[in-house]
């Protein structure tokens, strides 16, 4: 599958299709508060495949898939003040 272009999140939501697909990235930035990212398969209330935290004023983390196939929507949880994800699928 294609990557389509990125999810630039600057709060809590759903990414990609409802049936879901291949994720490819997720970056996390942090602003002056610690920054977290939750990513969930099958909704909010669905099953965790990824957490992220990156340090207060810190530098940007990373993690690559490479195509980690999933059924159901994508859940992104961002917390921590002025915090910024991008998601690629």
């Amino acid at each position: 599958m294609a990557a389509t272009a990125p999810y630039y999140l600057t709060a809590t939501g759903n990414v990609g299709s409802a049936n879901g697909g291949d994720l490819i990235s997720i970056v996390l930035t942090p602003a002056a508060a610690v920054a977290t990212a939750v990513v969930r398969e099958g909704g909010s209330g669905g099953t965790i495949i990824l957490a992220l935290q990156a340090a207060a004023n810190g530098a940007s983390v990373q993690h690559l898939f490479r195509g980690l196939a999933y059924a159901g929507q994508l859940h992104v949880t961002l917390a921590g003040a002025g915090v910024q994800a991008t998601v690629e699928l």
